[in-house]
């Protein structure tokens, strides 16, 4: 493990020689060990069932692979890794009390006490904080990073599951280990049904809910040692996780035996750090009919389904035209860190996975079902939120680098403390009201950008002059900040810039572009491009707009973050203030 000292001086260039050798053996230290096969293990499946009113958090441990041993896992409500998949009705509330039953953290080695929140006491009594993702709740239940609780102590959330049929999850969500409390297994799928997706199926849209035909599929890229145990870099903070093995639902690239007829496939992107780009290998279509927020206006037929951390998708498989035997492999063209990966080779410990999971078609005789052709039924077509925005807000995401790599992630160059201190600081929309957030990447990588509460409609992406923009911001006299210089927790120089940031749009360099039609439904979470200004129109509330696919209207604090687990831990996510 480095120490402040080692790293502070290889933030200045003094110690990148030591830094680069002590990383380079960081990377021999893990690998596949014994080299384990593709697509013979069966997906393990949890179909949808009755969500439950008490969650325990306890250990166990868990096996990825039969050729791999098991090693140390977190699970929820009995599994030994990732949670149960849970069902409810829209309007049917739930109360849910969380049990913290753990004990010392299976990655205590890599929890960097010099991040924001980590304490000493983690490492045996590790704090927890439940975030149903997607959830349109009441403040005090949003799993807020710092309303954690420990080892034998419990907390109350209330769900009133008051919106749209949609794909949701629930998640570890403690400040500033988020990302190794995910790694350990604490992420579970959560699905809300409604007249149109009713539990048990049979409803209008004929479209399968339920076993066997509705399958929730958990993405996430893992490291092993070669005793089977997942591996995390030891500490000081990894910028991006990338694993060298694809697991679905916790087994490494798994085989699913199908019937040649449709097959509906809840996809969740669990993953720290990777944004996967799927095809078939037989090149037939993905036909997605919902997005993070519920289904679309009509069916989208797609080559390729792009899906970064956080993000969700509700698709059909045809496999009706199939022959018996024939295996397909769900395949993946993603650089990670997406789009381009880094060029920081020693830091970018990346590596590619083209291969996902396999299926493998069953004889029998083919029995094609119709895909609807119109998704919202009893539901408003979804059109663009017509209320002119009441406020615009321009947010920013950078990073502060040091010779070898990224030292902290930021938004609107404001750290996590300085936005719980100074309400001036954070983002305060007012409650039923319409904004227009417009969110500035001024970094080589993408970013999926998550906005709790609410969800929101995507207006535009355009590039912008990223040099120019920067020129302009770090120059701008905007309100003085409370905090001018700024312990940052890996080192490096002080905050640059004010608050808050400029308009990017005359540093334009490229028309807008609109959302590709896949987007063009209810999103909570947004991939947010280099070098562009992505442009979303924002609801805070049942009452903002007509048609919204919530019907609460709550005031309190929540956040907004990258869901990159490991740039949220480190400083990229602020809270912000829903204001009656």
């Amino acid at each position: 493990m480095l120490t402040r000292r080692q790293l502070i001086l290889a933030s200045t260039g003094i110690g990148a020689g030591f830094l680069i050798s002590e990383i380079f053996k960081a990377k021999k230290s893990y690998a596949v060990l014994p080299e384990i096969s593709k697509f013979t293990e069966p997906l393990p499946i949890s179909f949808a069932s009755a969500a439950p009113s008490s969650l325990v958090i306890a250990p166990s441990s868990h096996s990825f692979h039969k050729d791999l041993g098991a090693g140390a896992t977190w699970g929820y409500n009995g599994a030994d890794y990732l949670g149960p998949t849970f069902e409810i009705t829209r309007g049917t509330p739930l109360q849910l009390t969380a049990h913290n039953n753990l004990g010392t953290h299976p990655f205590a080695n890599s929890l960097d006490l010099r991040l924001h929140g980590i304490q000493e006491s983690d490492k045996t009594n590790p704090r927890l904080s439940l975030h149903l993702h997607g959830s349109n709740t009441e403040a005090k239940s949003d799993g807020y990073p710092t309303d954690t609780f420990t080892p034998g102590q419990s907390y109350v959330y209330n769900f009133n599951n008051n919106q749209e049929a949609a794909t949701l999850w629930y998640h570890d969500h403690t400040l500033g280990m988020t990302s190794l409390n995910v790694m350990a297994g604490l992420a579970g799928v959560y699905l809300i049904r409604d007249v149109d997706d009713p539990v048990g199926g049979n409803g209008p849209l004929g479209i399968p809910a339920g076993p066997p035909y509705e399958i929730p599929l958990v993405l996430q890229d893992r490291l092993f040692n070669p005793d089977g145990s997942l591996f995390y870099p030891p500490a000081p903070w990894t910028p991006e996780f990338l694993g060298n093995v694809a697991t679905v639902n916790g087994k490494a690239w798994p085989n699913l035996n199908v019937e040649r007829t449709i097959y509906r496939f809840r996809i969740v992107n669990g993953s720290n750090a990777r944004t996967y780009n799927l095809k078939l290998s037989s090149n037939q279509p993905i036909i997605q009919i919902g997005t993070d927020g519920g289904m679309l206006n009509t069916p989208v037929e797609l080559s390729r389904l792009l899906l970064a951390p956080g993000e969700r998708a509700d698709v059909l498989i045809d496999f009706s035209k199939n022959l018996p035997g024939e295996k397909i492999v769900w395949q993946n063209d993603a650089t990670s860190p997406f789009p381009f990966g880094r060029v920081n080779a020693v830091l970018n410990l990346s590596f590619p996975l083209p291969e996902i999971m396999q299926f493998t078609v069953k004889a029998g005789a083919a029995n094609p079902k119709p895909i609807p052709q119109t998704l919202r039924l009893h539901k408003p077509l979804i059109k663009p939120i017509a209320n002119k925005p009441v406020r615009q807000r321009f947010l920013t995401l950078a990073e502060i680098v040091g010779p070898l790599g990224p030292l902290v992630l930021l938004q609107n160059f404001v750290y996590w403390d300085e936005a719980e201190n100074y309400p001036e600081l954070r983002e305060r929309p007012k409650v039923d009201t319409v904004e227009q957030w417009n969110i500035i990447n001024l970094q080589p990588v993408a970013h999926p950008v998550h906005l709790h509460l609410v969800f929101f409609q995507i207006l535009n992406r355009q590039k912008i002059n990223v040099t120019q923009y920067l020129k302009s911001y770090l120059t701008t006299t905007g309100s003085p900040r409370q905090v001018r210089t700024h312990h940052i927790p890996l080192g490096g120089p002080t905050v640059p810039a004010n608050y808050p940031p400029p308009d990017p749009t005359p540093f334009a360099v490229a028309p807008p572009r609109p959302p590709a039609p896949n987007e063009s439904g209810w999103k909570d979470t947004v991939l947010v491009y280099p070098g562009e200004v992505t442009r979303l129109i924002v609801p805070f509330g049942a009452q903002a707009a007509e048609n919204l696919p919530f019907g609460n209207s709550f005031t309190g604090r929540y956040v907004w973050h990258c869901h990159m687990l490991d740039h949220e831990d480190n400083e990229m996510m602020l809270p912000y203030e829903v204001v009656p």
